[in-house]
């Protein structure tokens, strides 16, 4: 019997070191070092038709980035997402109470999470886009009726 429970512990921690020998570091092909986001929708509810959002880009000393630019062009930079909706549409779009849908690369994270209603009225509100890497993008997002 004791035999039996030697051996069985024995095949126990042979599982287990199976086990933590896989995990290991994410092959650099599939960690992205892009934190920006591509697209934003804004809409009042799951079924409600879309708004999309203007996305701005700036680098770090606060230049507006146009055409195309790289990762490193606006590393350390900013971005800014507006939200412009008809003033007519004003009763049946409430901006102070929205969700947002973000496109970005799939080992990004946002904070605090765009689940959830949110207020972007005003100042509106600021995300911050981490990417696989770790490095930091802050987006403001606000919407305004034309």
């Amino acid at each position: 019997m004791k035999s039996i429970n030697k051996f069985g512990a024995l095949i126990l921690c042979f599982a287990a070191a199976l086990q933590f020998w896989g995990c290991g570091k994410a092959d650099s092909e599939y960690v992205h070092t892009t934190n920006t986001i591509s697209q934003m929708l804004c809409r009042v509810s799951h079924g409600a038709s879309d708004v999309m959002g203007d996305i701005y880009e700036y680098d770090k000393d606060g230049n507006l980035m146009e055409g195309d630019f790289t990762q490193e062009d606006i590393e350390g930079g900013y971005g800014l997402i507006l939200f412009g909706v008809s003033q007519s549409l004003a009763d049946e779009f409430p901006l102070d109470n929205v969700y947002l849908i973000a496109t970005v690369t799939y080992d990004v994270f946002i904070t605090p999470s765009l689940s959830g209603r949110h207020d972007i009225t005003g100042d509106g509100i600021i995300i911050t886009v981490t990417s696989g890497v770790g490095t930091k993008r802050h987006y403001r997002i606000r919407g305004f009726y034309e």
